[in-house]
């Protein structure tokens, strides 16, 4: 077997009736050219990712419910210096790295959201790296743009939120996995157990990189039945990776003994099935989020990725070149109007059966990357295509899948950008030409129909303000300092991790934050403190209800306040309250009257 490192990836997939199949084992080699260009245009398009995810960072802060558990750690010295029940929501991954740089940067909503940053701008060079060992440099350079300029990735890279260093550990662990397969070197299948186990560790899916991966092994004999394929030599390796990710992985579930166990864990994850029922409502709502937070940038990424998907010169004058602008025009334009989860769809499920096609083809020659690489990725789409909307819709879960979707859609731009070029310059009639530069003509006008109607009051979602929780905590700092302008005062906050943040990050010392479970203040038989004590409530702890009066008799109501948080916040909230705005409640606690009648 040809070593990897020698290898760009595999070549263009080419299906037709007359196409005489190229060997999994020969992909070609770049020129020195080549190889230069390459590297050039990944390290401007990690450049350009890093100004996209970094712009405007006074916009950045913590606002959604998950932020503020991650990112409160510093704040809980009385809970062993992590948020209540922080266990349910993620493992301690993310929140003890967002730790340490509130330790070495201080406390802040940037230092909260700087390892998001940086994973999601290393995801970028890091796809790079996987597409081009799994499909080319021209698909490479296509998912890379596709990356750069997602508005569903640049949004979550800038939140404290786990996926976005997930991602990156998913697509690390599943680049290192397949070159261990393949090389059977111990220090990569060690290196891909290692990545593996620190996705897991940063989220409780972080068990994926193994699924895909065997799912692409098993499928490989299935495929090609009958073939002398090295799929056994893959199952021992993947054995030997696996257990470095089980042991790596260890400590995390002996620490969570301590509190119930992973069983607890997965109970409290069985809330958010819809299971089959409600699939389809569910991936419909997962493809209203995605248009929701699309603008320009998407299409603008498809238009470029379909240009810029080969190196060299770009010259109108050239055939190819002037091919290329045509399918950029056209596949930009139908994303404008129908998203890109449209173009993903069609894309993958064209990748996927002529991928099948080709492989069952040379079913007497299997036994290279192009393979494993091909049964890995339709393993990674198609589990998450049919997985995801089993779950409530929540927007952030549409990411595995998406990756997965740059890459097919990655690779059908390229043969779509190089497919019958030869044939128009060939033979004497030029339909293909004309067809093509009628799909161009209708994208034009789909273009043209999508900007004022779809784009032009949205702006670009992913890089509008997120300081609604911060702001809101400035106003009940305020109220507080009013009933209260001197000496200690405690504020508990109830269900609203984000308010907690940004309420212990932006008030003076003497205001003491406790994150409440409820509003029991104190046991029976305990004596009051002695400080005046104030109650923040929002909707997450009331489920959106408003305040029953008897709950709270032992509060007076000092004030309400109504915010609206960022779309990635409302699209979280039930379908109901996503248009209205979130309503907090300020209390404080009557201790001349607690004593007898504190609820229980």
């Amino acid at each position: 077997m040809r070593p990897l490192a020698t290898s760009t990836g595999p070549p263009r997939l080419n299906t037709t009736a007359h196409a005489v199949p190229e060997s999994p084992d020969l992909p070609e080699t770049p020129s020195p050219g080549s190889s230069r260009s390459w590297w050039i245009f990944l390290v401007l398009a990690t450049l350009s990712a890093t100004l996209l995810r970094t712009a405007v960072p006074s916009r950045m802060a913590i606002e959604h419910f998950d932020e503020g558990v991650y990112a409160s750690n510093v704040f809980c010295p009385d809970q062993d210096d992590t948020y209540p029940d922080r266990h349910l929501y993620a493992p301690p991954g993310l929140p003890r790295v967002i730790e340490e740089f509130h330790v070495w940067l201080e406390t802040s909503d940037l230092s909260s959201i700087a390892p998001s940053l940086l994973a999601g701008i290393l995801l970028v060079p890091l796809l790079g790296l996987l597409a081009r060992d799994w499909l080319g440099e021209p698909a490479a350079r296509a998912a890379v743009l596709l990356a750069l300029f997602s508005d569903v990735h640049i949004l979550y890279t800038r939140t404290a939120l786990t996926d976005a260093p997930w991602i990156t550990w998913l697509v690390l662990a599943l680049w290192l996995i397949h070159r261990g397969l393949l090389q059977g070197r111990p220090l990569t299948l060690i290196a891909a157990g290692l990545a593996t186990a620190a996705g897991w560790w940063t989220k409780y899916t972080g068990w994926l990189p193994l699924a895909i991966a065997l799912a692409g092994i098993l499928a490989v004999p299935l495929i090609a039945r009958g073939a002398d394929s090295p799929w056994r030599s893959w199952l021992k390796r993947f054995a030997l990776l696996t257990t470095v990710a089980a042991a790596a992985i260890a400590p995390l579930f002996v620490a969570l003994r301590d509190s119930g166990g992973y069983s607890e864990v997965a109970t409290n994850h069985a809330r958010y099935i819809v299971g089959i029922r409600g699939w389809l409502d569910s991936a419909i709502a997962h493809a209203q989020h995605l248009a929701a937070f699309e603008s320009l940038l998407t299409p603008l990424g498809v238009a470029v990725a379909c240009c810029l998907i080969t190196g060299g010169p770009w010259n109108i004058t050239s055939q190819a070149n002037r091919r290329r602008l045509l399918v950029a025009i056209a596949a930009a334009g139908l994303t404008a109007v129908l998203s890109l989860s449209a173009l993903v769809l069609v894309a993958a499920v064209m990748a996927l059966r002529d991928g099948l096609a080709q492989l069952r083809a040379r079913s007497h020659t299997i036994s290279g990357d192009r393979t494993l690489a091909w049964t890995m990725l339709a393993a990674w789409w198609i589990a998450m295509t049919l997985s995801t909307p089993l779950y409530h819709p929540y927007p952030r879960l549409i990411l595995p899948w998406l990756v997965a979707g740059w890459l097919l859609l990655g690779q059908q731009l390229a043969r779509w950008t190089a497919t019958g070029v030869t044939d128009v310059t060939e033979k004497s009639h030029d339909q293909p030409g004309r067809r093509l530069a009628l799909a161009a003509a209708i994208g034009v006008v789909l273009m043209l129909v999508a900007i004022p109607t779809r784009f032009a009051s949205r702006g670009i979602p992913s890089l509008q303000p997120r300081t609604a929780i911060a702001r809101l905590a400035d106003q009940l700092v305020s109220q507080v300092t009013k009933q209260a302008p001197d000496g200690n005062v405690v504020i508990r906050v109830w269900g609203e991790p984000a308010l907690f943040f940004q309420l212990s990050n932006r008030s003076p010392r003497r205001l003491l934050m406790q994150p409440a479970g409820g509003l029991t203040v104190i046991r029976p038989g305990e004596q009051p403190p002695a400080i005046p004590v104030f109650l923040a409530v929002g909707p997450h702890a009331l489920d959106g209800q408003p305040p029953s009066p008897d709950a709270f008799r032992n509060y007076r109501h000092l004030d309400s306040f109504e915010v609206t948080p960022g779309l990635q916040v409302r699209l979280n909230q039930p379908p109901a309250r996503r248009d209205q705005p979130m309503t907090f409640h300020l209390y404080r606690w009557k201790p001349s009257t607690s004593v007898s009648r504190e609820t229980p």
